[in-house]
């Protein structure tokens, strides 16, 4: 009979210790992640009624409420940031009773291509850089001086600053960046750079 008692008051015991961690008396476990690459604005994550905006260079994210032992929840892009892309990994969609799984959000920032052409290039050996990123031109054998597109290999993150100087001038003649020699990459490839050699 008195095993009964105490088995009784064991279970009591644990009921209350359950509904102080979150189960049916409430909520106390965190629902929160991590981010990774996250350089824009505009990212809104969502999970039921609520939503949560990390802000540029944020590590992390914390839904405001609390939820308990055995909540579900499923956190979903509501809104994608401005020049990017993030993805929702480890999404776990039910609580246990030791913790929420930590969700984690990967963002990779766009990358368009920059480049141009060059009018009036008559021989090898001109080098554009764009930081530590270059490009050699090459004049067309059947026609020197003719107009010539080039692209830099490295694409540019979208909304980061670019400037294209000369690096080294061809064996023949002399070259410089027209138009725009600096200027911030837009949400698109560009390929408007000019290059004027004489």
């Amino acid at each position: 009979m008195k095993s009964l008692f105490v088995r009784s008051g064991l279970a009591l015991l644990c009921a209350v210790a359950l509904a102080s961690c979150g189960g049916s008396g409430g909520g106390s476990m965190l629902l929160s992640g991590g981010i990774s690459g996250l350089t824009k604005s505009g990212l809104v994550l969502v999970n039921g009624s609520e939503t949560v905006t990390p802000l540029p260079n944020d590590t992390s994210f914390q839904f405001p409420n609390l939820i308990a032992v055995n909540d579900s929840f499923n956190i979903v892009i509501k809104s994608q940031p401005t020049g990017a892309v993030c993805t929702i990994a480890n999404n776990v969609n039910t609580a246990n009773i030791y913790t929420v799984q930590q969700t984690l959000v990967t963002c990779k920032t766009n990358t368009w291509t920059l480049g141009g052409v060059v009018n009036g290039l008559q021989a090898t050996g001109l080098l554009l850089s764009n930081g530590s990123d270059v490009v050699s031109p090459t004049p067309l054998a059947s026609a020197p001086g003719t107009q010539v597109a080039f692209t830099f290999p490295v694409k540019v993150a979208d909304g980061a600053a670019f400037g294209v100087t000369v690096l080294s001038q061809p064996l023949t003649g002399n070259c410089s960046v027209a138009a725009p020699s600096v200027g911030t990459m837009p949400a698109g490839n560009y390929t408007s750079l000019v290059v004027n050699c004489q």
